[in-house]
């Protein structure tokens, strides 16, 4: 698959990921007006500081092992797939960034294979990043629930900004919906991205 289809498939399906910005909005340029909103691809979020930052925002891949009801991205769902590599988004990253399309990079995954897998491939996106090309653009990493506390404590060390998704409010509704997932290892992550337990 091309690379240019393999960052259209998952830019898209990175819209539904929560990132605390603009991403999700489309409206097209009008008459006499300046900018646009598209859906998927390039996104804004804010800095510490207040500034609005453009992020390239993509899954690792839209491949999952899981079948939750509420996922656009469950396994039986008939949507196109796409996987990237850790050197194909290293690549695109710094070339957008060179190019200053954007500041930095939003970066979550549905689950292949097992989630200690998934995360490893995302730590060595963020550890080639930050060790191999010196990037020192922002980076917003999503931690995968279940993963090895290892991988997610070396992968926090690389990222400006880590956050776990909440995927249902009640553990009853996680059971009804998302019945192959577990509520502690959703709530776990949270306590590992504490900075006074990260920096133990």
């Amino acid at each position: 698959m091309e690379l240019q289809e393999k960052l259209k498939i998952l830019s898209d399906s990175a819209k539904y990921d929560v990132s605390c910005s603009s991403s999700g909005g489309k409206r097209k340029n009008i008459h006499g007006g300046i900018g646009d909103s598209h859906m998927s691809g390039i996104c804004h979020s804010w800095a510490d500081d207040g500034r609005c930052i453009s992020l390239l925002k993509v899954l690792l891949t839209n491949y999952c092992i899981y079948n939750c009801v509420y996922c656009v991205n469950r396994a039986t769902n008939d949507v196109p797939r796409a996987q990237f590599t850790p050197d194909e988004i290293v690549n695109l990253t710094v070339e957008f960034y060179r190019r200053n399309y954007i500041e930095g990079l939003f970066l979550s995954s549905a689950i292949i294979k097992s989630q200690d897998y998934t995360m490893e491939m995302m730590l060595q996106v963020v550890k080639k990043l930050r060790e191999e090309y010196r990037f020192n653009g922002y980076i917003h990493l999503k931690a995968i629930p279940g993963a090895d506390f290892n991988l997610i404590a070396q992968a926090g060390l690389y990222a400006d900004r880590m956050s776990v998704n909440i995927e249902l409010p009640s553990e009853e509704g996680l059971k009804l919906l998302a019945p192959q997932k577990k509520k502690e290892a959703i709530i776990k992550p949270m306590s590992f991205l504490s900075y006074d337990h990260l920096k133990k």
